[in-house]
């Protein structure tokens, strides 16, 4: 099953399309962004179905504060799924605080990055986030 592209799951549309926009100036695979964990879990079960125009993301970025369903409950979601389980999350958050950190690691999270305030640092977080994923970092592709 080959993937490609990626998924950013985030609830501020501001956020969501700095990332989206910072990543397309470097990979023309399709990048998707679900508001909230329950429209990721569709995303997901449209591919499960056969959607043939929905495939599995290589790499996820994934809010933690979001309506509907948290963060954390749909990392363990994704984990926990035998086609999802080896995408790699990165768990992009404005919170620093040591146990949501524990637990993002605990339920399997990939990385960690906490959002900078400032725009243009953020750009340059997302630059960094792509740099090490899809230059030095290998993904599994199947």
């Amino acid at each position: 099953m080959t993937k490609r592209g990626i998924l950013i799951i985030e609830d501020n549309v501001t956020d969501g399309l700095v990332i989206k926009r910072t990543l397309a100036r470097h990979i023309s695979e399709e990048i998707t962004i679900a508001r909230d964990g329950l429209q990721a879990l569709s995303f997901f079960s449209q591919h499960l179905k056969g959607d043939a125009d929905v495939v599995l993301p290589r790499l996820i970025t994934l809010d933690l504060n979001m309506p509907k369903m948290n963060g954390f409950e749909l990392l363990e979601r994704i984990k926990e799924n035998e086609n999802t389980k080896d995408i790699p999350i990165i768990i992009l958050t404005s919170s620093q605080l040591p146990d949501e950190i524990k637990r993002a690691y605990r339920l399997g999270a990939n990385s960690y990055v906490i959002k900078p305030t400032d725009h243009a640092q953020y750009e340059r977080t997302i630059e960094k986030i792509y740099e090490y994923w899809f230059e030095f970092s290998l993904i599994p592709q199947e």
